[in-house]
This record gives C-alpha cells, sequence and structure tokens, in this order.
C-alpha cells in the first residue's frame, strides 16, 4: 500500500510550491497555471493503479525520471502547527506547513502543504494542496545544512534523516530541489 501512495504522492508533486533559503512568501497565492503547469488535486489515494510490492521505488516513477524538469518544493518544519497548513497568515499569505518529514530507505516524505517554483532565486509560483508528497533520493543526492557562517554544511542521508527529526517543530525551512522524482539537493536553511 505504501508503494501505491508513493506512485499517488509523486504524480501530484508537480502541483508543490516552494520558498527556498531566504526567498519571499508573496506569491504563495498564484496559481501553478501561470508556469505552464497544470495543478489538479488527487481527491484519493485509492484511485492509484495497482503497483507490485515488489517493484524498487524507482520503477513507479518511470516517467517522472524520464521528465528532465527541474523544480524546488520548500515548507517551515512546523510539526505542531498542522492545522494551520495552507492557511493564511496575518498577512494573508498561506502558510507553506511542513508538519512530518522524514526518510526512510530511499525516499523523501513529506506531509503538509508546501510551495513550488521553478529555480532557486524565483518567488514561489503555486502551492500544492496534496498533503503528502515523496521523492526519490539517490546516491549523488546532496544533504545540507544551510545557515552558519562557516556556509552550507554537507551531511550524510542518515544524518540528515536524523535532523529531520530533531528539527520537526523548530519553524526552519526544508527547501529540496528535484529533478523529475529525484531529490538533488534537500537543505534544511536557518
Amino acid at each position: 500500500m505504501k508503494k501505491k501512495l508513493l506512485v499517488m504522492i509523486m504524480v501530484s508533486s508537480m502541483a508543490l510550491q516552494v520558498v527556498g533559503c531566504g526567498a519571499s512568501d508573496a506569491a504563495n497565492t498564484e496559481t501553478a497555471t501561470a508556469t505552464g503547469v497544470s495543478v489538479e488535486p488527487i481527491e484519493s489515494v485509492a484511485e492509484a493503479d495497482p503497483v507490485a510490492e515488489t517493484e524498487a521505488p524507482e520503477e513507479h516513477f518511470t516517467e517522472a525520471l524520464d521528465d528532465d524538469g527541474t523544480y524546488w518544493v520548500s515548507g517551515y518544519l512546523r510539526a505542531s502547527d498542522k492545522s494551520k497548513a495552507g492557511e493564511p497568515d496575518e498577512y494573508g499569505v498561506l502558510q507553506a506547513v511542513i508538519y512530518e518529514a522524514d526518510i526512510e530507505d530511499d525516499v523523501l516524505t513529506i506531509k503538509g502543504v508546501t510551495n513550488f517554483r521553478n529555480d532557486k532565486d524565483q518567488d514561489p509560483v503555486a502551492m500544492n494542496d496534496v498533503e503528502e508528497a515523496a521523492f526519490i533520493v539517490t546516491d549523488q543526492t546532496v544533504f545540507q545544512m544551510v545557515g552558519g557562517e562557516e556556509g552550507p554544511e554537507d551531511v550524510t542521508k542518515e544524518v540528515f534523516a536524523q535532523y529531520l527529526k530533531d528539527l520537526a517543530d523548530t519553524g526552519l525551512l526544508l527547501d529540496i530541489q528535484v529533478n523529475g522524482a529525484q531529490v538533488v539537493v534537500a537543505q534544511i536553511c536557518a
């Protein structure tokens, strides 16, 4: 069942919207159609195509892996603010709240409402309305802690996974660069 969910999540992940480390939230209310991406919310996980439980995650994402499009997904790590995910803040900006994030095997899963943008320096162009998204972690994925005086610090997948648990309710930004269905860079930004 988890792999079926993973397939639905990957299909819906293209609807995600991002805020980069230090990027503005001002454009959160714009739609993804401005970028030419059609955003279709997924109503039910039960509608997913059946997938054999023995296949590797990469086999489920053949179409997404063939897509060479690169984009950024992000949200703030605020585990205790699940009810505020996607709600307007005091300025009317929709809140990108990730209330759960973890890495299991070679899959990075995030739960919450996130932003989407086409490149790191761009303002968000869309906001997802899908509660969960998953991405493939490869041996080439770079994991970083960003915001110190020394610049970004590269860490291992295992260390980054522990940081995701330890920093789950800190309000720090989780920023993920995705190519197809694969994570290129995952950053926790102070």
